[in-house]
């Protein structure tokens, strides 16, 4: 089975044609006519419920393109999202050291006019204690401090070192209230900032919560689409072993041959197991992690496209199998409803049909077919199919020559 479905329309103008063809017939037609009944009544159902799976297939691919898409832009959202909180986080770094180093300057500050203002206390103790001795002093005449001086140089000496006690005194207290008020200045600058910082900092702080909740709805959003992508994979999945069962009743059913027909790329690996045997999801099966074969043309390795093409030195284009009688049609290959030895059977039933190789055609109009990946699972196939009806092929592959369209490439 590859990736096709005879249209309702094709089956309907075959039967008319064989109808018109046969109602020329007197008494022999009117059997006839009921053959072809027959025929519609056993194949139709076939179709109808290959129909059914396709649609249900389409509708579950194309919820899940959309999925997809709505996953890939909440993925662009989180990126941006996570941007953003990193952006921020950085810069509330940055807010917060400058914080700590004004913080920081704000206690050397406090500690710097804690010291300034003992000083300022000690010195003004001390000038206090001397303008009280030269109070003191100065209720002594300058007769009497003259007199009790041992000569005039040190009486002048007593004068100069009062005065240069006092204008130093007046100098340090100068000098330590400008400091006091430089100090307080730069706390109250100190202050403003921290205060501007500490509300830079909650502003960012809430930007970013707000960043971090829109991430964690997106995240939530994520694993509801990656829950509906998983469940809607594995129903598609489920699908399409049915369609295998429904090729399966078409064409015969048979396990197959791992690498058979002289195929070179029969044990070609699942790109998602790493295994040959076995079914693998999508028919993705791959050499050097390509799943499409540039010696045919690019068609699927292992696929029943891939097959008839290395058969039949098919171009390339023809698409998936049931695409094969109409891309063939408009290339100019002659496409026909009677087999032929070397031939391409296209099969349009399912979700991508399916073509096989016609090896040979026998004289009561079976043929016999040779393919890839009938039951999904990339093996080698033979059958021999059949008309309804028809001696041994009453139960068995009955009608399947009825349902195919033949390209000769």
């Amino acid at each position: 089975m590859s990736k096709v479905q005879v249209s309702k329309t094709k089956m309907k103008k075959l039967i008319q044609r064989k109808l018109r063809k046969w109602q020329k017939v007197t008494a022999v037609g009117t059997v006839v006519i009921a053959a072809v009944l027959t025929i519609s009544m056993s194949v139709v159902p076939h179709f109808v419920a290959a129909d059914s799976f396709d649609d249900q297939i389409r509708a579950l691919q194309q919820e899940n393109v959309q999925k997809k898409s709505a996953l890939s832009a909440l993925k662009v959202e989180a990126s941006s999202f996570q941007d953003a909180i990193n952006q921020l986080q950085a810069q509330i770094a940055v807010v917060q050291q400058q914080i700590d180093e004004n913080t920081t300057k704000q206690n050397d500050l406090q500690a710097k006019i804690e010291e300034n203002q003992k000083e300022l206390t000690r010195q003004r103790t001390v000038l206090g204690d001397n303008i009280r001795v030269m109070y003191v002093e100065n209720q002594i005449t300058t007769i009497e401090i003259l007199a009790s001086s041992k000569n005039l140089s040190e009486f002048v000496d007593k004068e100069e070192s009062r005065a240069v006690v006092m204008n130093k005194i007046q100098d340090t207290l100068q000098r330590i209230a400008a400091l006091q008020e430089e100090l307080d200045s730069q706390k109250v600058e100190v202050e403003r900032l921290l205060a501007e910082q500490k509300t830079q900092e909650e502003q960012l702080s809430y930007s970013r919560s707000e960043q971090a909740r829109l991430l964690s709805y997106n995240q939530s959003q994520q694993k509801d689409y990656t829950k509906q992508l998983a469940v809607n994979s594995a129903r598609i999945a489920d699908l399409k072993e049915q369609q295998a069962i429904e090729n399966a009743r078409l064409f015969g059913g048979g396990g197959g041959v791992l690498g058979g027909g002289g195929y070179p790329w029969g044990y070609a690996k699942c790109i998602h197991t790493g295994q040959i045997d076995g079914k693998c999801s999508n028919y993705d099966w791959g050499i050097n992690g390509s799943i499409w074969n540039p010696s045919t043309g690019g068609y699927g390795y292992r696929n029943c496209t891939d097959w008839v093409a290395w058969r039949l030195d098919a171009p390339a284009g023809l698409g998936n199998a049931k695409q094969w009688d109409d891309r063939a049609a408009a290339m100019g290959y002659t496409v026909s409803s009677t087999p032929k030895r070397g031939s391409a059977a296209v099969s349009n039933s399912g979700e991508y049909g399916h073509v096989m190789y016609v090896e040979g055609v026998d004289a009561d109009g079976s043929i016999v077919i040779s393919d890839y990946n009938r039951g999904g699972t990339g093996l080698y196939n033979t059958a021999t199919l059949g008309k309804v009806g028809e001696g041994r092929f009453r139960n068995a592959n009955s009608g399947a020559v009825s349902t195919l369209t033949f390209v000769y490439l």
